[in-house]
């Protein structure tokens, strides 16, 4: 006979239960989400125009990597499954997904929000700090000779905290005992309470403002510290995308070039043979034709296996999958070659002195020394004894008076006491007072090193963009002059000229080559060059979207932001 099973019963409000706290938990949590982010957010765009004069919209909405391809498809830079067509972007277009997708980017964000998240945790230990408990039980206990006595109770205790910038701190407690809620003895109904108030004030050590709103101060400094940080990576994250940009185009018209002195290598050739069939040049000549132009057809292939390679780090750097077919737009080439190497209009004494006066980093890397010079004074300060003066207060209500919220008429205890710590044992202290004078020292340097580096950056900028500019007309020059030899030999070779051969043609294509390469080439330099100066001198201003701004006029920045 086999034995029946047994049915395990979970009990429906146990389930109602684990259901209902596990939809709360997801429900608080959305909640607690975004109440941090509207603080965080408050928080940054207050420090952002405190710092940079201006408040971005501000968020660190994460796109997933998952969702990078669905971001770019929304954007239209999913080329059609069906054909291997790129779609082309623009550079704003790239720069505002690069923004968006690109994961250091995204990090760098997020280390703004968690720095402006810890301040809100500051402040909050400067804000009436709220606790509570309630505790209930129910009890069944055998008194003897067969009584059985039941009776439940509640304990409960509510108390706030606030911390004055005086090193002070008051706390106001209630609690209360409410015996018994219910009895199996109904003569026993006992319910206390207790209202009670403490202040501790330090009178030496760890007195005042300077010590008690240390960490506070800190954490304030820190976002603004942050936030410049930040404006700083970002205009450096967009010239490095707008010179990948530019590269993969420069990289693409060496392609059309490689392509173009193939095909003339090509015609050179067949000209070549139709000359020798005609007795008008040597055998050996036509070898250097048709050798030149299987170089100039591997050159090609190389060129285009160059321009893939610096396309996918180009996706890659946007933060787009690799297999995204997109590409750069030829457009914003002829828009630069149209443009053309516009002078800076800026003198190198001027923009020193720019530089000196708004560089972001050089106002932090100060306020860091300044930093220094306020923990070197605490720490000293951590050298005194400690005294601390306490005064407590306490109303509470008779054992069997059973009123827990009117504690009138009650017993009333007061007390104060003064507490001092010799300063016996201040080794810590002491290495951590010399520790803060060395690292004030160090700060110093810093400053001076930072300054000499801003001015040497200046310097090194500013003769990169004269050079490129220059080094642009040189080859603008040597790209005619190249043109107009190819032609000429050209001419002398159609019309048999003596002293003109296979060899000189081909001497003037690789000049005319190298010529174009190097026309892009120095275009490029110059526009990263130029974005780069004004990055130095801090007059690149670059939004949430990448769009940038150079500042040609300097007056605003002689003052300190």
């Amino acid at each position: 006979m086999s034995t029946p099973e047994k049915t395990i019963r979970i009990p429906l409000i146990l389930i109602i239960v684990l259901t209902g706290g596990g939809v709360l938990t997801g429900c608080f949590g959305n909640l607690a989400s975004r109440l941090a982010d509207r603080e965080a957010y408050g928080i940054i765009e207050q420090k952002q125009s405190e710092a940079l004069g201006h408040s971005d919209n501000f968020s660190i909405d994460a796109v997933a990597d998952s969702d990078s391809q669905g971001l770019s498809r929304d954007m239209g830079f999913f080329a059609d499954e069906m054909t291997s067509e790129s779609t082309v972007i623009s550079l704003s277009d790239a720069l505002a997904l690069s923004l968006k997708a690109n994961r250091e980017y995204r990090t760098r964000k997020e280390s703004l929000y968690l720095t402006a998240l810890d301040l809100t945790g500051e402040r909050h230990e400067f804000s009436p700090i709220f606790s509570g408990q309630v505790t209930a039980r129910a009890v069944r206990d055998n008194v003897g000779g067969g009584a059985i006595e039941r009776f439940g109770e509640a304990l409960g205790d509510l108390a706030v905290t606030q911390i004055f910038a005086t090193g002070a701190r008051v706390t106001v407690g209630y609690a209360t005992d409410v015996l018994h809620i219910w009895s199996s003895d109904p003569e026993v109904k006992t319910a206390t309470g207790a209202f009670s108030v403490s202040l501790v004030q330090p009178l030496l050590r760890n007195v005042g403002a300077l010590v008690t709103l240390e960490n506070l101060r800190q954490a304030e400094r820190d976002v603004i510290y942050e936030v410049r940080d930040f404006a700083r990576f970002r205009q450096g994250f967009v010239i490095d995308r707008i010179g990948d940009y530019y590269r993969v185009l420069q990289a693409l018209d060496a392609v059309d070039n490689e392509w173009r002195s193939y095909q003339r290598l090509r015609i050179g050739r067949e000209r070549a043979e139709a000359m020798m069939e005609a007795e008008r040049t040597a055998n050996f000549q036509v070898d250097q034709a048709r050798q030149d132009e299987i170089r100039a057809r591997n050159r090609w292939i190389r060129a285009k296996t160059s321009y893939e390679t610096s396309l996918d780090r180009f996706r890659i750097d946007l933060g787009m999958p690799t297999e995204l077919l997109v590409k750069a737009d030829p457009h914003e080439l002829d828009v630069l070659r149209q443009r053309g190497p516009v002078k800076l209009g800026l003198s190198l004494q001027l923009s020193e002195q720019a530089a000196l006066g708004g560089r972001l980093d050089f106002l932090t890397v100060k306020q860091r020394c300044e930093d220094s010079q306020r923990r070197l004074e605490i720490a000293e300060n951590s050298l005194l004894p400690v005294l601390d003066a306490r005064v407590e207060y306490q109303l509470e209500s008779e054992e069997d008076a059973n009123k827990p919220l009117k504690p009138e008429g009650s017993r009333r205890d007061y007390a104060g006491e003064l507490s001092l710590e010799l300063p016996l044992d201040r080794k810590g202290e002491r290495n951590n007072y010399r520790r803060s004078q060395i690292s004030l020292e160090r700060r110093k340097r810093d400053v001076e090193a930072l300054r000499n580096g801003i001015l040497a950056g200046v310097r090194r900028t500013y003769r990169e963009v004269s050079e490129s500019r220059e080094s642009y007309e040189i080859q603008l020059k040597s790209r005619e002059l190249a043109d107009d030899r190819v032609n000429s030999v050209n001419m002398l070779l159609q019309a048999g000229r003596e002293g003109v051969n296979i060899r000189d043609r081909l001497e003037a294509e690789d000049a005319l080559l190298e010529a174009e390469n190097n026309v892009t080439r120095e275009l490029v330099n110059y526009t990263i060059a130029r974005l780069e100066f004004y990055h130095a001198i801090e007059q690149l201003e670059v939004d949430e979207q990448g769009n940038w701004h150079e500042e040609t006029s300097i007056s605003k920045t002689a003052s300190l932001r």
